[in-house]
């Protein structure tokens, strides 16, 4: 019998060590709408936003409200900050653009762009901000013409002008660099090819990669890329970087985010599970989580701590030390 009470003791003591890294503030049905990306607004204000327009503020310690926003019902892509605004990008041509100071939404519609969806957005050194996407349909894994795109934007959603296009191409994710230029991920339906451009005027293609690259981003001047292995997302993940190649992950399902979170690179994946990335070596790590369907990205709240968000409108803080 003591040895019983021993045994429950210690699998009490092990048992909250998830409890004490994992802390679920948000969780519905797995039907219900998925957030897609969360958006560091203030040091203790964190936007999160997804499918049908759901879109939510957290703070640091987990509490989450809603916001009083003109939602249209569509689907939220990107959420980004840019100086005394949060724009907010949609599935079909329409942007939000919140004023932090006045407290105040304006909503924008593009009617040159219907039926195409403002995947990311990004800031530019010159103030200017440049908008990617294509076909709504490919953003939610359908078979169309992706008829991919690369425009800027003025800050005041009055002037839009496209920069490159490509029929047969979707633009899932963009980069701009110290020194001004751009990279921009391109997929045909069977392999990547990252494009750049100094002058937002002349493109020329950097790397083939070869799988759907999904986002790139800059840790420690090394260009990083995550993903899927083909087209069937849910299957096997990749992640990379131009020194150290390409490392393909069997059932992850596809890799939808990746940042630096204290010394190690952490991803997010299909498969509902984070993974800790060594940067020189690539070799992982899988962070053991409350798991959910699917995590599709994450923010810093501290060095260790972060706030994830997937599918069934998961919300969670985690420590990844």
């Amino acid at each position: 019998m003591k040895l019983i009470l021993k045994i429950v003791f210690l699998l009490f003591l092990c048992n909250p060590v998830l409890g004490q890294n994992v802390k679920m503030i948000h969780k519905g049905l797995e039907s219900d709408s998925s957030f897609y990306h969360i958006e560091k607004v203030n040091d203790n204000e964190f936007w999160a936003g997804g499918e049908y327009g759901i879109l939510k503020k957290i703070d640091t310690l987990g509490n989450v409200s809603s916001l009083n926003f003109p939602n249209e019902g569509i689907d939220i892509l990107k959420i980004k900050k840019v100086k005394e605004y949060v724009f907010i990008t949609t599935a079909n041509a329409i942007i939000y653009r919140y004023d932090i100071k006045k407290k105040t939404f304006i909503i924008k519609t593009f009617p040159e762009f219907n039926g195409k969806c403002f995947y990311d957005l990004i800031e530019l050194k010159n103030g200017k901000l440049l908008l990617c996407g294509g076909t709504t349909e490919i953003a939610i894994a359908k078979k169309k013409i992706p008829n991919g795109f690369i425009a800027i934007l003025d800050e005041d959603l009055n002037y839009i002008e496209v920069v490159w296009k490509n029929k047969m191409k979707f633009v899932w994710s963009l980069l701009a660099s110290e020194h001004g230029g751009v990279s921009a991920v391109t997929f045909n339906g069977i392999n990547t090819e990252i494009i750049k451009s100094e002058d937002l005027k002349s493109w020329e293609k950097d790397i083939k990669i070869k799988g759907l690259v999904h986002e790139i981003t800059a840790i420690d001047n090394q260009l990083w890329y995550c993903g899927a292995k083909n087209i069937h997302f849910k299957r096997d993940g990749i992640i990379g970087n131009r020194s150290n190649g390409q490392k393909k992950l069997k059932n992850t399902g596809c890799l939808w985010s990746l940042n630096t979170v204290g010394s190690k690179i952490i991803a997010a994946t299909q498969s509902g599970e984070l993974l800790r990335v060594d940067k020189m070596s690539n070799e992982i790590e899988y962070i053991e989580t409350q798991k959910t369907s699917t995590i599709y990205g994450f923010e810093i709240i501290s060095e260790y701590k972060i706030l994830v968000v997937g599918s069934g409108n998961t919300l969670f803080l985690m420590n990844t030390e």
